[in-house]
């Protein structure tokens, strides 16, 4: 039998162009997040801050960002959590 794993909802683009997105797992739930623009950008390798490039980035960024995500304390709060350059 497969294990369980995290998937990634699709991402949407707040007014300052932060990327923000929810992560669910079977045993936890759903948790929202939130990702800077910079963020993206100097670890993600987004060359810009326009929709196409974010998109991109989160894309291809996905393992990082599930990576990051399991090493992550998550609040039960339901509050969405900003994930820094220092987290991926």
């Amino acid at each position: 039998m497969d294990q369980p794993s995290t998937n990634l909802t699709a991402p949407i683009f707040s007014a300052d162009s932060t990327v923000w997105f929810s992560a669910y797992g079977v045993g936890w739930g759903y948790c929202a997040f939130a990702l800077p623009s910079e963020t993206v950008c100097e670890k993600l390798g987004a060359a810009n801050r326009t929709t196409k490039q974010l998109l991109l980035a989160f894309e291809l960024g996905k393992r990082q960002l599930l990576h990051a995500i399991e090493q992550k304390a998550l609040p039960g709060t339901g509050e969405r959590i900003t994930l820094s350059a220092a987290d991926l």
